[in-house]
C-alpha cells in the first residue's frame, strides 16, 4: 500500500525497485549527509533539482544499506535540528513547573493514602 501522507524524508525509488530516495531542502544538510555516506563507504547516486525558488537535492541509497543510511539521515537532522523551545527562561520555567507539578502528585498520592 502506498504511503498517503509521508513526513519523512525518504520513500522508495520510483523507477529501481531495491532503492530509496532520500531528499534534503537545504544546502548545509545535503553536504553533511555526503560527507557521511561517503565516510561510511556507502554507494550513491546523487542530483539536484531546482524549481523556482526551492532547490531539492536527492540521494539514491540502494536498500542493502538502509539501516546504515537511515543513522546516518537521523544524525543529519540530529545535528541541524532546532530546540522545541528555543527561549532558555521559558524551557526552565516549563521544567520547573513539571517538576513541581510531579513532586505534588506524588505528595498527594503519598497522603492519599
Amino acid at each position: 500500500m502506498d504511503n498517503i501522507i509521508n513526513i519523512t524524508n525518504s520513500s522508495d525509488h520510483p523507477t529501481r525497485p531495491g532503492h530509496t530516495i532520500f531528499r534534503f531542502y537545504e544546502e548545509r544538510r545535503s553536504l553533511f549527509f555526503t560527507e557521511l555516506l561517503n565516510q561510511e563507504n556507502i554507494w550513491f547516486e546523487q542530483d539536484v533539482d531546482t524549481n523556482n525558488d526551492r532547490t531539492v537535492y536527492y540521494f539514491g541509497i540502494k536498500n542493502r544499506d538502509l539501516k546504515q543510511t537511515n543513522r546516518l539521515n537521523y544524525l543529519v537532522n540530529a545535528k541541524f535540528r532546532k530546540p522545541t523551545i528555543s527561549n532558555n527562561y521559558v524551557r526552565w520555567v516549563i521544567y520547573g513547573v513539571t517538576i513541581i507539578s510531579i513532586i505534588l502528585i506524588v505528595i498527594g498520592l503519598i497522603n492519599r493514602n
